[in-house]
């Protein structure tokens, strides 16, 4: 064979065992005439099962899925590169072979030249970095799902046992679209809660318009609501206005102060939640609104439907879910927390470091803080105002709250007790403005009352020039 000719067989041989990737040569009729090592290492084959053999003879076997690269260059005249998946003897294997066709005088095809790749290893890591990279994308999205859990809980401080079920009651209900009714006192944290639920909901990437429904004249409550249209009424904007429904679409209305809605407005409410559809004043046009609505109160609702006050069936409608959130006197265990997370929020917005003293937190923990936590932020920012030295100290609790007895610190236990049940008594005192009244709803007799007040306010004395107490 000329090709032999040119080259010692041994020479060859030699030379094609050098090379990492596997070689295969045909001549002009796909007869195999050389295989290298590293041919027969990749296919599992020997030089007896090949050399000599037609190519197309070894395309049944099922090592190359009939596929041929050699074929391709004879019938094409052309380098030729496939991607052949082989069933071995012992193993699969994924090979890229690229046949080049070597031309003699007469540019007639005198001679295949195969190299072939074994590409198993690289595909096979290639699908672990795939798997990995799709594990790194669902470790990323629970990250970030953990993330936003966290933002969304990030204003929510939760310490207490009750607390804690109102949580998870607001978590199980923002999966929901039914409407929430949350109770409680003026500012224990229902606009938080409320808050909490829209970003857990749904609606999270709606809006959340809150609505005071105490704030606003019922002469304009009907067009705040549904809004209107130009000319609608003497006063309108030539352009009408969109109301809170159609701003809140496909997200949460807030409506705080439910209890002082109109009722006139109550039964266009109920109308609303009940067909979710409505029209501006002055409008013929139906406007559909997906909306999720949150209402709040700190009235006794049920005797404002006896007095027929409050719509019965729209008391009803929004009672679906209720949820009652503690007053902060019945959770005292999270005021330290409520302390550190405003300093904490306090020193981040004004760059300032503020620390307060284990004294002044035991004296505010002991306050009923009857406007629960929104009084507590309010004074906790009045001391960061006006404190010394970015330390908040006894001293620095505001009179009108706690009167001179924020000034004392007691030295013994006993101490502490006395002074936890003097507070109650003067805090009693000027609730009820006279002794009887005060002792009956500490359920004291009132010479009892009188004779304890007497004792406290001999042991614990003022000086009226240094503004502090000091114990007898």
């Amino acid at each position: 064979m000329p090709f032999i000719d040119m080259f010692m067989q041994k020479e060859l041989d030699s030379l094609l065992d050098l090379f990492y990737d596997g070689v295969i040569i045909t001549d002009r009729n796909g007869i195999i005439l050389k295989v290298n090592k590293a041919y027969l290492r990749i296919t599992e084959t020997t030089a007896e099962e090949l050399v000599g053999k037609d190519i197309r003879s070894t395309v049944g076997m099922k090592l190359y899925n009939n596929q041929s690269s050699t074929l391709r260059v004879l019938e094409e005249k052309r380098p030729v590169t496939i991607i052949q998946r082989a069933n071995m003897k012992n193993s699969y294997k994924e090979l890229m072979t690229t046949g080049m066709p070597m031309f003699n005088e007469q540019q007639e095809i005198e001679f295949v030249v195969n190299c072939v790749r074994d590409m198993t290893e690289l595909s096979q890591l290639k699908q672990h970095l795939n798997k990995m990279e799709q594990i790194n994308q669902n470790y990323l999205e629970e990250i970030k799902n953990l993330k936003q859990q966290q933002a969304n809980e990030s204003e929510l401080v939760v310490h207490s046992k009750v607390m804690l079920d109102v949580r998870e009651e607001a978590r199980k209900v923002a999966s929901v679209g039914s409407p929430v009714m949350l109770r409680g006192e003026s500012g224990v944290g229902k606009e938080v809660i409320a808050k909490f639920i829209h970003r857990n909901s749904k609606q999270a990437k709606g809006a959340f318009i809150k609505v005071n429904c105490g704030a606003i004249p019922s002469s304009l409550m009907e067009s705040e609501f549904f809004g209107y249209e130009p000319g609608a009424f003497t006063g309108a904007s030539k352009e009408g206005k969109a109301g809170f429904f159609e701003l809140a679409d496909k997200g949460t209305l807030f409506l705080d102060e439910i209890g002082d809605m109109p009722l006139d407005l109550q039964v266009k409410l109920l109308r609303v939640l009940e067909e979710q559809e409505f029209r501006r004043v002055g409008g013929v046009k139906t406007i559909h609104s997906n909306v999720r609505i949150i209402a709040a109160t700190n009235q006794e609702l049920e005797a404002m439907v006896e007095q027929k006050t409050f719509r019965k069936d729209l008391y009803y409608r929004l009672q679906v879910y209720p949820i009652l959130i503690p007053p902060l006197r019945e959770r005292k265990e999270e005021i330290p927390f409520f302390i550190e997370h405003f300093l904490h929020r306090y020193q981040e917005k004004h760059a300032i470091q503020i620390q307060i003293t284990q004294e002044a937190i035991q004296v505010i923990c002991q306050h009923d803080w009857p406007g629960n936590i929104r009084e507590l932020i309010n004074v906790m920012e009045r001391m960061a105002i006006t404190c010394a030295n970015g330390e908040i100290l006894p001293e620095h609790l505001p009179r009108e709250v706690f009167g001179n007895l924020g000034k004392i610190i007691p030295k013994t236990f006993q101490e502490e007790l006395e002074l936890y049940e003097y507070q109650g008594m003067k805090r009693a005192l000027a609730l009820h403005k006279s002794t009887r009244k005060a002792a009956r709803a500490l359920q004291m007799s009132q010479p009892s009352f009188v004779r304890r007040m007497k004792k406290f306010d001999a042991k614990f004395k003022i000086d009226q020039q240094m503004d502090r107490y000091y114990l007898n």
